[in-house]
């Protein structure tokens, strides 16, 4: 896949810090996060070792591993297979700011050390990335292992030990890390179906691309075909058996999550929405609109988003997860 697809892609996560926690664990131990939709999780092990389990997918990881549970589904950390876990927030826990805990849980076993974070996102397309990848992602496996886990290591002593600015250092690497992590997975070609697999395609891919840089273009089957170098029906079976939708339902799709960003923002006029969407009506476009978010794009810019309330009372967007 091309290098600079690969970052055009990558770049808009648009993450901010949620909470991060650092945890001293004996045995015998084992802890429920909840689910926590919109986020990344992170686990990164300091000294000791854990079992992670995530939808029935289980990792064994020692000191110095880490891993990301992309969607942030509920899973479990324990100390040993078959250990009982208790849900998190019954546990407690010790509040080093307003976005920093500690907690420690006694007992007579071996220690375990953590430090765990979520982050937010709301760049364009970032969920059907998230989608496309595994349960559980180990990170830091290959040849960058060293500077991701030194970047781990600056996380979790601001985690520690809060200061000003704490939430943008974290926010920061954490972005990284996550872009790094999915690039390696991405660059292993363990994926063979989804938006991911779509990026990687070699001639999809290429179609992609050219509406990702002009999504307001008068694209058709024919011309994302055109680009992609293959016949208007070869093109269409190859989508949609790459991606599991239909090549101009991901363009509406995707014209419509951008059109919501930019009447969100409120720093174009609605005509000139519709225009960067592709739509030379303005009454077209609010019907496209409607369709897509159940309300007029005058009302969606009124409208509060759903958030998310996480622990100490930390709230972020919910993030528009796209059709398909």
């Amino acid at each position: 896949m091309d290098r600079d697809l690969l970052t055009d892609t990558l770049t808009d996560f648009g993450m901010s810090g949620v909470f991060y926690a650092v945890s001293l664990l004996r045995a015998p131990w084992g802890i429920e996060i909840p689910p926590l939709p919109g986020t990344v999780v992170f686990h990164l092990v300091t000294a000791g070792e854990l079992v992670l389990e995530v939808d029935g997918e289980t990792l064994r990881m020692g000191q110095g591993d880490m891993a990301l549970v992309p969607t942030g589904a509920g899973h479990v950390i324990l100390d040993a297979p078959g250990s009982r876990a208790t849900p998190l927030f019954d546990l407690p826990r010790v509040e080093l700011g307003e976005r920093y805990e500690r907690l420690d849980i006694p007992g007579p076993g071996e220690p375990c050390e953590l430090v765990c974070g979520a982050v937010s996102f709301s760049g364009l397309g970032v969920a059907r990335l998230l989608r496309s990848l595994p349960a559980i992602l180990p990170a830091g496996t290959d040849g960058d292992a060293d500077w991701m886990r030194a970047a781990f290591d600056v996380i979790g002593a601001e985690s520690r030990s809060p200061r000003p600015g704490s939430d943008v250092v974290t926010a920061r690497l954490a972005d990284v890390l996550v872009v790094q992590a999915v690039r390696s997975w991405l660059e292993s070609g363990a994926q063979d179906r989804g938006w991911v697999a779509g990026l990687r395609d070699p001639q999809v891919g290429l179609a992609l691309a050219a509406f990702h840089a002009e999504p307001g273009a008068p694209w058709t089957l024919a011309s994302l075909a055109a680009e992609a170098g293959m016949s208007r029906s070869a093109f269409a079976d190859r989508f949609r058996q790459t991606l599991g939708e239909p090549a101009m339902g991901y363009v509406t799709a995707w014209r419509m999550d951008l059109a919501a960003r930019l009447v969100r923002e409120r720093r174009l006029s609605l005509a000139r929405v519709a225009e960067r969407v592709g739509y030379q009506s303005e009454a077209a476009f609010n019907r496209a609109f409607r369709r897509a978010h159940g309300m007029t794009p005058g009302a969606y810019a009124r409208h509060d988003p759903a958030e998310l309330v996480l622990p100490g009372g930390v709230t972020v967007p919910r993030p528009e997860v796209p059709a398909g």
